[in-house]
C-alpha cells in the first residue's frame, strides 16, 4: 500500500475571506483566511480538501503535489502539533 498523501490542486484560484473576533483580552482581531480547492488522495481514496495559504505565500500552481508530514510536525514539552498549513511538493514529472 502506498503511504503517500497526494494532493491535487485544481484549478488554482485562491479564494480569501475577512474575519474578525474579540480575543480573550477583548481585544478585535482581524484577518484574512486565503485556501486553494484541492483533492487530498490516500489510502486508495480521494478527499475534498481545502489547502490554507500563510500571509504573503505563493498559491500552489495546478497539479500533483505530495504532503511531506514531517516538515509539517513539531514537538513541544513531548505534545505534537501538526501545522494547518501543509507542505506540499511537486510531484517530478
Amino acid at each position: 500500500m502506498n503511504s503517500e498523501i497526494v494532493v491535487v490542486i485544481e484549478p488554482g484560484e485562491v479564494k480569501e475571506r475577512d474575519y474578525s473576533f474579540k480575543n480573550d483580552a477583548g481585544e478585535v482581531v482581524e484577518g484574512k483566511t486565503r485556501k486553494q480547492e484541492a483533492r487530498l488522495e490516500a489510502g486508495g481514496y480521494a478527499y475534498p480538501y481545502e489547502v490554507r495559504l500563510e500571509n504573503g505565500q505563493a498559491a500552489f500552481k495546478p497539479g500533483r503535489y505530495v504532503m511531506n508530514v514531517a516538515k509539517m510536525l513539531t514537538v513541544n514539552k513531548g505534545v505534537h502539533v501538526f501545522s494547518k498549513y501543509p507542505v506540499l511538493e511537486a510531484v517530478a514529472k
